[in-house]
């Protein structure tokens, strides 16, 4: 079992941590959402585009 360390720099050091861990997992989280969110764009337009054709 570990040992809790109530050391201010410990503290410190785990509350960076753990900011880092959340900004790097928005990072992640927020390019993917952004690239779904591209694709499904990119798809209704070249569904227009098909249709458009199709109707000349």
């Amino acid at each position: 079992m570990r040992e809790y360390n109530p050391d201010p720099v410990a503290k410190k050091v785990r509350y960076t941590a753990s900011i880092i861990y959340l900004l790097v997992l928005a990072f992640i989280v927020g390019g993917s959402y952004i690239n779904q969110q591209d694709s499904s764009i990119e798809n209704t337009i070249e569904e227009e585009e098909i249709i458009y054709k199709m109707d000349k």
